[in-house]
């Protein structure tokens, strides 16, 4: 699963974010770990996004003309108001995902939603997308966008799955693989949490990680390990 956008900074002075250290542990349990991506992730991070490129016909990743951002992921994001996560599986970055305020207002973006191929279809993609949602509706986002290869087809399926709808619109990048990526957008309802309308197994998976790292769905606090 993936999604992948250049990640230009804007800046939006008129919201306030909490602070966060890079590395900073949001949760961790039973070998796992979900936290703020460092620079010197770099590396982990390129080789994941490089791995699932690679899974795809044409796909190819040069970080420094592709990704640039990828070099420095919290730094960069950091410039642009936005976050980076990451999970490590014993030390092993196994999934990322980031948001980026878009340039339209009360709008953000979802961004470079990667998992690692042996850790796919027990809901940690949706967990990832998660995240957005709940920092999006922290900002007072009114809908989170994204823009995702043409080609990854698995990771359409979930977009809609969540809630996203597909435009019309189409963007094609001057990148190494000529990418073209399709556009996704999710309207937030202000009174309704971040839940995923899903079949009830794939809400479950959802919930088991949400429970893993200690983030409920409504209370930003679970109880409990449940390991995936």
């Amino acid at each position: 699963m993936a999604t992948e956008t250049s990640s230009a900074p804007r800046e939006h002075p008129s919201v306030r974010l909490r602070p966060v250290s890079p590395g900073a542990i949001v949760g961790a349990s039973a070998g796992f770990v979900l936290r703020h991506a460092r620079d010197n992730d770099a590396g982990a991070i390129v080789a994941l996004v490089a791995s699932v490129w690679s899974e795809y016909p044409g796909k190819t990743l040069v970080a420094a003309a592709d990704m640039p951002e990828l070099l420095t992921p919290a730094t960069a994001y950091r410039h642009g108001n936005g976050r980076f996560w990451v999970v490590e599986a014993h030390d092993r970055i196994i999934g990322t995902i980031a948001l980026m305020p878009s340039a339209e207002a009360g709008v953000v973006e979802l961004q470079k939603l990667y998992v690692a191929r042996d850790l796919r279809r027990n809901g940690l993609g949706s967990f990832l997308c998660y995240l957005v949602e709940r920092e999006a509706r922290e900002r007072g986002a009114h809908a989170i966008e994204l823009w995702s290869d043409v080609k990854l087809l698995d990771a359409h399926r979930r977009y809609e799955q969540l809630g996203y709808r597909r435009g019309d619109a189409l963007k094609t990048y001057d990148d190494t693989s000529a990418t073209i990526r399709s556009y996704y957008r999710k309207e937030l309802d202000p009174d309704r949490p971040a839940v995923f309308d899903g079949a009830a197994q794939a809400a479950a998976a959802l919930a088991r990680w949400q429970t893993l790292f200690h983030l409920g769905a409504e209370s930003g606090a679970a109880q409990g390990v449940v390991k995936p």
